[in-house]
């Protein structure tokens, strides 16, 4: 009995130092990938440095940074879709980053297709604008924040003995309570559109858009390399897609890569 007790004591306390230590060994090595492909890069060996950063996509540890350094990688092997694809990617993680958005727009500049979007009201894009001021992490945190105002206020409200000063407290304690809810739904459109897989990315040179899916379909226009749409819905091997212009059309499934 003492034996088998034993064993199993062994047995969970290697079973605990794997759950503390294998982690770390997985941050090791991503952290060793990411100083080799930052290398390669520095080196001006985009395509190992690419194929590195890949490696870590592929684990899991995705963040802006990294998919900015793809897009740089790619970009500066002239493969301007793949590049638009991973700028995209990092843009939804960190929409505020201007480095990011400039090289997004360089990268842009690289393709054929000029699309126009349709013109909205100017006070959603105002609303847009500033939702896209933070990523959905930030606007969390700014929500816990607010919440901790709106307590303290209240508690000014309840225990401060001077009139005006109650009332200042109690307006402070209203503008909280609304800028709380504000964060709340900034946080979760953010935390939406990271998550949203319907925009892609066209990759082949050439991509003809038809009125129906099916080969018989009629030649609407054509798609070239690094082109933008959403996908809005399936049939079969076809994907129908919308530009930003509002024209719509059916394109093979494969043509396009969701970012």
């Amino acid at each position: 009995m003492n034996k088998k007790i034993h064993q199993l004591l062994l047995s969970s306390l290697f079973f605990w130092i794997c759950c503390l230590f294998f982690p770390f060994g997985s941050w090791g090595a991503v952290d060793s990938l990411w100083s080799q492909a930052n290398a390669f890069y520095a080196n001006g060996q985009y395509s190992d440095a690419a194929r590195l950063y890949a490696e870590i996509e592929a684990m899991n540890t995705v963040s802006a940074e990294l998919y900015f350094n793809m897009g740089n990688a790619y970009f500066k092997q002239n493969e301007p879709a793949r590049a638009i694809l991973y700028y995209e990617r990092a843009q939804r993680l960190s929409p505020n980053d201007a480095a990011i958005a400039y090289n997004l727009e360089m990268a842009q500049l690289r393709t054929l297709d000029r699309v126009d979007t349709v013109p909205e009201f100017f006070l959603f894009t105002w609303v847009r604008n500033l939702r896209q001021w933070a990523d959905a992490d930030t606007w969390a945190m700014l929500s816990l924040f607010l919440v901790a105002g709106t307590l303290l206020c209240l508690s000014g409200f309840f225990f401060i003995r001077s009139v005006r000063l109650r009332k200042l407290s109690f307006f402070m304690a209203v503008a909280c309570v609304l800028l709380t809810v504000g964060s709340i739904v900034f946080a979760f459109y953010q935390q939406r559109e990271v998550s949203d897989r319907s925009q892609a990315i066209i990759f082949p040179a050439v991509v003809p858009v038809k009125s129906a899916p099916g080969n018989t379909g009629k030649d609407l226009f054509m798609l070239h390399e690094g082109a933008k749409v959403t996908i809005i819905d399936e049939l079969s091997d076809w994907q129908n897609i919308r530009l930003p212009d509002g024209r719509e059309g059916w394109i093979e499934a494969g043509n396009a890569e969701r970012i």
